[in-house]
Formats: structure tokens, C-alpha cells, sequence
């Protein structure tokens, strides 16, 4: 495993965050980042019990800084441009702005875009971006 990538910890079983995982395998033409579910090993051993037990945050890992809401979301779009880069210009607006935003939005993500039963398996193509 290379240490130097990023670690983005995701929802595993919501629709919003799996739809989010798919644009940036979309667009991460560099592998900058992995991936993986706050429901694994991964984020288990990499993150403290209450990020792990809550499940209401993207989060970034990036050598030993952890990144919460917004700010995950600012720092990923940075690295990987697009369209993404259409909410950079909200990164001026002091943090419990766009955290109440964030929070808003994943407060309801599971009866706005709903939920899957298990967590999502990357096909053998995504394998290499996913850690466990």
C-alpha cells in the first residue's frame, strides 16, 4: 500500500456517498486517493471509535491530519478538479456554514437518496483503489 495516498472513508451503504465514490473513480485519473468504507478495517484501524460509530461524515486522512465535512469535500475537490471545483469558491465561507450545509444534506441522505442493505463491493476494475 502506498502510505502517501490519501484515504477518503466513506458510507459504504449510502446512496449519496457511493454516488460520490463513483465520480471520483471517474475522475481520479491519477490515483491520488483510496477508498473505503467507514464500516471496514480499514477505517477501524485508522480512525477513532467515534468516527467509526457516527457514520455521518466523509472523511479524509491525508498523513496524519483527518479532514470532517466540508472540509474532506473541499480538499478532495482540490486534488481532483472537474466539475467539483464548482463548490471551491464556498471554501471562504467560515466553516459552520458550510458544515451546517453538509449536515443538512447528510441528514437526510438515506430518505433522499436512499440506502443499500450491505456495503458497496468495488468490481475487480475499482479493486486497486479500494482498501478494505
Amino acid at each position: 500500500m502506498d502510505h502517501d495516498r490519501p484515504i477518503i472513508f466513506f458510507d459504504g451503504v449510502c446512496n449519496l456517498c457511493n454516488g460520490f465514490v463513483d465520480y471520483i473513480l471517474k475522475v481520479d485519473k491519477n490515483h491520488n486517493f483510496y477508498l473505503t468504507s467507514l464500516q471496514g478495517k480499514t477505517a477501524k484501524s485508522h480512525l477513532p471509535l467515534k468516527d467509526t460509530s457516527q457514520m455521518d461524515s466523509v472523511i479524509l486522512k491525508d498523513g496524519s491530519k483527518l479532514y470532517y465535512k466540508s472540509s474532506a469535500i473541499f480538499k478532495i475537490a482540490l486534488s481532483l478538479k472537474g466539475p467539483l471545483l464548482l463548490i471551491l469558491p464556498f471554501w471562504v465561507l467560515p466553516r459552520p456554514i458550510t458544515n451546517w450545509v453538509y449536515d443538512l444534506i447528510a441528514s437526510r441522505r438515506y430518505s433522499l437518496f436512499g440506502k443499500k442493505e450491505l456495503c458497496r463491493l468495488p468490481s475487480e476494475n475499482e479493486a486497486k483503489h479500494f482498501l478494505d
